[in-house]
């Protein structure tokens, strides 16, 4: 138990903090460089997607087990107590972000991606129809980006406070 517990807090650590980092400083200061930030942004994103993939997967993985353990098998009356209802509270939080991650900002950062890469190919400038497509899928990454961190700072709040309710 230890060692899950090891491994959930730490890569936890790191998904919340890199998710807080990005929406609040990285995604909005590219934003305000614009096109210059382009390749740094891109080089980040792969990067980043998967480190944060892997980070997410160590955190919910060893999570779910020590739930099932601390809840004897989910034992209602556990799982009906306040730091059983806190501990899924986070859980769930941390789930939407998980959703969020892969159903709405890996597709569109990979959009993005090879929207770039098909005008850089094409000769630089976008047409107005492209500049306002990458526009959009950076808001929505932006977007989503913010809403996950939101929903990880709630989940660990959740699960921080948990064993004290």
């Amino acid at each position: 138990m230890v060692w899950l517990r090891l491994v959930h807090i730490v890569a936890g650590t790191v998904w919340v903090g890199s998710a807080v980092f990005a929406a609040l400083f990285l995604f909005p200061t590219a934003r305000v460089v614009g096109p210059d930030a382009r390749g740094f942004m891109e080089r980040l994103r792969q990067r980043m997607g998967p480190a944060l993939g892997i980070a997410m997967l160590l955190t919910v993985i060893p999570g779910f087990i020590m739930y099932g353990r601390l809840s004897a098998g989910f034992n209602r009356a556990w799982v009906t107590s306040r730091p059983g209802l806190a501990l899924a509270a986070g859980a769930l939080a941390a789930l939407v972000a998980v959703i969020i991650g892969v159903a709405v900002n890996a597709p569109a950062g990979a959009k993005l991606a090879a929207l770039r890469t098909g005008f850089e190919t094409q000769g630089g400038s976008p047409t107005p129809e492209q500049a306002a497509q990458v526009a959009a899928l950076q808001a929505r990454v932006e977007r989503g980006a913010q809403l996950a961190a939101v929903l990880l700072v709630i989940a660990a709040g959740a699960m921080a406070v948990a064993r004290y309710l």
